[in-house]
């Protein structure tokens, strides 16, 4: 099925579903929250390191951490995306 229609005066209008410009969004700002959770977790490290008093190989397990925890939540967000399924 094609979603481009041809106008009255021959142009080619592109048919878009709503939930399109919905994933769109949810697509940027899931984007915007990997780039701003790397930055916080960039920036935080050295002051968390200082009041701790952490040495550079717990600093280390710190970023590890985070990655596999960040990793799993991604993991379950896409068994859950594929349980939920696309829109009809």
């Amino acid at each position: 099925m094609s979603h481009v229609a041809t106008t009255q005066h021959g142009r080619h209008e592109l048919h878009t579903h709503p939930s399109r410009w919905f994933a769109l969004v949810i697509i940027a700002v899931a984007q915007l929250m990997v780039v701003l959770d790397a930055t916080v977790v960039n920036v935080a490290l050295p002051h968390a390191k200082a009041d701790l008093g952490i040495s550079d190989a717990n600093q280390q397990w710190v970023v590890t951490a985070y990655t596999l925890t960040f990793g799993g939540l991604l993991l379950l967000g896409g068994r859950i995306a594929d349980y939920w399924g696309r829109p009809a």
